[in-house]
């Protein structure tokens, strides 16, 4: 499952149907808060690049004339040079967008349009949505790459919608990595990758997955959602991945030391520019 089909398909495991607080038209408020994206700081590991912070809200407002509400759209994203930000620019805009005020007017447009129509048919049972999106770089070493994308998204249903996605990049070759790029044996390294997931959640090793997990006649599946950190290579399930929306998340962690004579040799030139003297 590529990245972007995960994404659309946990958000459609969240939208279940329900209804929230009134919104009401206020046009004084239809404006970017944020209006300049501010650089919060420098961050000078090998790539330097700035953090942008950005949030806009739609005119329409929920509530009484004591406890208003309304609808919003807030993003946090590294700016990195502009070759450089072309090639990450999925992993910031995963919808295809060119920039953040894009997406803001994708979403916030979205709504307005809704809450137009609720307003015109005098329904005023509809609820405000939110849509946030924290993209942090978690590796940074010149050569290599890896940024997180957290994204959190209510538009209606019983709860809102959580994913984080995650994408690896190899700058000197200027093209995001698979994780074949990495390993020449992924049969070797779905045992490990298993090995761990055991371990995180506490199962022996001839433990059924049962009920509670969402494997396939009941067969460990390594998530596509994978990324470099200093610590080893990470597997990251989403909600609704693998288990129950209650059971959260699942992250494992394999060292690189228990990836020994699996890597191919861009795999060996990441270890290499961790660990080097």
């Amino acid at each position: 499952m590529q990245i972007k089909s995960l994404y659309i398909a946990l958000a459609v495991a969240a939208a279940t149907a329900t209804s929230f607080i009134a919104c009401g038209p206020d046009a004084g408020w239809n404006k970017i808060l944020a209006n300049e994206e501010q650089a919060n700081r420098i961050f000078q590991d090998s790539l330097p690049y700035t953090v942008k912070q950005f949030q806009e809200f739609s005119p329409y407002f929920s509530g009484q004339a004591n406890e208003m509400d309304s609808t919003t759209f807030t993003a946090t994203y590294p700016l990195f040079n502009a070759e450089i930000q072309q090639l990450v620019k999925n992993a910031l805009f995963i919808d295809g967008e060119d920039s953040v005020n894009q997406v803001a007017e994708s979403f916030l447009g979205g709504f307005n349009e809704y809450a137009e129509d609720e307003i015109a048919s005098g329904n005023s049972a509809f609820h405000c949505w939110f849509k946030n999106q924290d993209a942090r770089v978690l590796l940074n070493t010149g050569r290599f790459l890896t940024i997180a994308n957290s994204l959190s998204e209510y538009t209606g249903g019983a709860h809102g919608m959580e994913v984080e996605l995650w994408f690896n990049y190899d700058i000197k070759n200027k093209k995001q990595l698979a994780l074949t790029d990495f390993i020449q044996d992924t049969v070797s390294l779905k045992k490990i990758v298993e090995q761990h997931f055991r371990k995180v959640e506490s199962l022996q090793e001839n433990d059924s997955f049962g009920s509670g997990y969402f494997f396939d006649d009941n067969k460990f599946t390594m998530a596509d959602n994978f990324g470099m950190t200093r610590e080893g290579l990470v597997f990251h399930y989403n909600v609704y991945e693998i288990k129950a929306y209650s059971e959260g998340s699942t992250t494992v962690v394999v060292p690189y030391k228990d990836l020994k004579g699996l890597l191919t040799e861009t795999g060996n030139q990441l270890v290499s520019s961790l660990f080097k003297k």
